[in-house]
């Protein structure tokens, strides 16, 4: 971690009273916030920052498909990153949760080589385990989305669907061992119809009210009490943060942000697809700073400069960057030969997937009515050199006034907007000097492999090196553990060789439950014993020799006997409800006695090596030993 010198408090806020003075005098009340904040070197100032930065990222639950290559998990960069967003979960009008993809949370092999629908199959179990090997990375779900949040307006407004819905989320974290809360909800009293050309499950907005803004808050309220409650009852501290729209307009019509900066830990301000192929003028989509020239007057700094005069707490801001393009199809080259086409008018000279006229450039993906239908020159970011390949005649170019870069042809007229490594550089900057809580970047599978080992970090480096240099991202503490109701009979029985020898049998006494829905997968997650290694410790200190081949590998180490049961077949899985039974070789020193076993631990692992909750103790029921 970067070190830094501490400023007296003090002196602390009575910068922050002057900038303050600052902001009303130079007019911040108007439709673009004069700048408060440094462009250029601050490096007093930066040396004051003393909290660490975040590096937030999304993961989508359809990366593990065809149309993202198939990005696994076990390739995600998660040194890189201090928060990872799992998106989306979703709820119908009553607040129960719902999956958006069964198969890719907790059904498909993605990669682990555990198989297809086992207590380890899926992205959660993956990031779990991927937690657990990097406690650097907190995990969470992110609720809704842009095609999710038809139902917020509904269960907002009902307290008794608001609770249920708060009271699910906190069983669904519990369950699956997350550490933190996101709340998508786009937008609060933005009506919206469903848009089935460009995803047929898309649910819009359709039932947005007034009142929004105002339950918008309750809900966070809710979601902060309630992590709060459940963070003292498990020793555990769950954060809460939201997604909010990235310009000022935006803000100013769907949030109250004072209050709502008042219950989250942070926000992840989207400050991408500030401008897009709906508008009729070419733009950057996510300009760190304001250009004059542009019309929608549309930038990083400009919300921030809003929120600042808000006087919201600085370093709770988390600004947005952009792995993937927008474009334009057909624009003019304007005047300015250094940035040829910026700022320039699009015509409409494209059709999306069902005809409909559109000013938007070719995606990377075929339109298709229902998955993808509208072009809008959408391309991951790991392929503008296929980008490039299809029109050789784009150019790149930087503004650098806006600190972005865009692609630009005179011959084809296209345009593309998107980030990179010199613009996420110069947002992670903005981040240190003007004290701002981090980035988020959109998403995880759209990074470029540098490396060639399809680990997609371009971008996600460039930002952590920024923000920490090459030192590590400080670790946290991985609280969650397995808490499973299970007990061990143990019992003297027979060995094959006739001698006494130990019997152990583990009953996995969590209900069974046989829904499908979110609730019932991650209580099966949860609740089944996973590639168990049991951990025994006897009174006289003595250890087992060995077992029979239910007890699959026996060791022991520091007067502990470890039975690992992941390579017996029927062992790797124990069931809510279910029963196992292995049997254990006494070295010829020990207590041939039950009474003499002292404690047996549970392990739990995702891969050899990669534990996935902290060791507790299955609770012993001692029996007499058979005749």
């Amino acid at each position: 971690m970067i070190k830094h010198i501490q400023v007296d408090n003090f002196i602390r806020i009575f910068i922050s009273f002057l900038l303050m003075l600052m902001s009303l005098m130079m007019g911040a009340h108007s439709t673009v916030y004069a700048s408060t904040l440094a462009q250029g070197s601050r490096e007093g100032v930066e040396k004051a920052a003393s909290t660490p930065y975040r590096n937030v990222i999304y993961y989508g639950d359809w990366s593990i498909w065809g149309g993202q290559d198939n990005y696994y998990p076990k390739d995600l960069p998660a040194n890189l990153y201090t928060h990872l967003n799992y998106a989306f979960i979703t709820f119908d009008e009553n607040g129960n949760l719902k999956l958006t993809d069964s198969d890719a949370a907790f059904g498909a092999d993605v990669g682990s080589g555990n198989g297809w629908n086992n207590a380890l199959s899926g992205i959660i179990p993956a990031i779990n385990a991927l937690r657990a090997e990097h406690p650097n990375m907190k995990i969470g779900i992110s609720l809704g989305g842009w095609s999710k949040s038809g139902n917020f307006s509904d269960v907002a407004a009902d307290s008794v669907k608001r609770s249920n819905f708060v009271a699910n989320v906190m069983k669904f974290i519990q369950l699956t061992g997350m550490d933190f809360v996101d709340v998508d909800w786009e937008y609060p009293t933005n009506v919206r119809q469903p848009d089935t050309v460009d995803n047929k499950n898309d649910e819009g907005t359709p039932h947005a009210r007034p009142e929004d803004k105002e339950n918008y808050i309750l809900l966070m309220q809710d979601f902060r009490n309630a992590l709060d409650k459940l963070g003292v009852k498990e020793g555990k501290t769950y954060e809460l943060s939201t997604a909010l729209p990235g310009t000022v307009k935006q803000l100013q019509s769907f949030i109250d942000v004072q209050k709502l900066f008042q219950i989250i830990d942070f926000a992840n301000l989207m400050t991408y697809d500030m401008n897009g192929a709906w508008g009729d003028t070419s733009g950057h989509q996510t300009a760190l700073y304001t250009n004059p020239k542009d019309p929608t007057g549309y930038s990083i700094q400009n919300t921030v400069d809003y929120l600042k005069h808000e006087n919201v707490e600085m370093d709770k801001i988390v600004i947005g960057a952009a792995m993937y393009t927008r474009g334009w199809d057909t624009v003019e080259k304007g005047s300015d030969p250094q940035t040829p086409g910026l700022f320039e008018p699009a015509a409409i000279t494209n059709k999306d997937a069902d005809n409909t006229p559109s000013r938007g450039a070719n995606n990377e993906l075929p339109t298709t009515i229902g998955d993808g239908g509208r072009v809008g020159g959408v391309w991951s970011y790991r392929n503008i050199d296929k980008l490039k390949a299809q029109d050789p005649t784009l150019k790149e170019y930087w503004d650098d006034i806006a600190k972005a870069p865009y692609l630009y042809s005179s011959e084809t007229k296209h345009f593309f907007t998107f980030d990179n490594v010199k613009s996420v550089k110069a947002k992670a900057d903005f981040v240190k000097e003007n004290h701002l809580g981090g980035m988020i970047s959109w998403m995880a599978s759209q990074d470029k492999d540098t490396d060639g080992n399809g680990v997609r970090k371009e971008l996600g480096e460039a930002i952590k090196t920024e923000f920490y240099g090459n030192s590590p991202i400080p670790n946290g503490t991985i609280q969650n553990k397995a808490n499973i109701n299970a007990n061990v009979q143990v019992e003297l029985e027979s060995l094959d060789s006739g001698a006494q020898g130990f019997a152990f049998t583990i009953t996995n006494n969590q209900k069974p439950i046989t829904k499908t829905d979110a609730l019932g997968l991650a209580n099966t997650y949860f609740s089944t014993i996973k590639k168990a290694t049991f951990v025994i410790t006897m009174k006289d200190g003595k250890t087992f020799t060995g077992g029979d081949w239910k007890a699959g590998t026996v060791t022991s180490k520091d007067g502990k006997t470890y039975v690992d049961l992941s390579s017996v077949y029927d062992a790797k899985y124990i069931s809510p409800g279910g029963t196992y039974k292995f049997k254990l070789v006494p070295s010829k020193e020990m207590n041939i006695d039950p009474n003499n076993v002292q404690k047996v631990e549970l392990l739990q692992y995702y891969s050899p090596g990669v534990q996935l909750f902290s060791p507790e103790i299955v609770y012993q029921s001692i029996t007499q030993s058979k005749k």
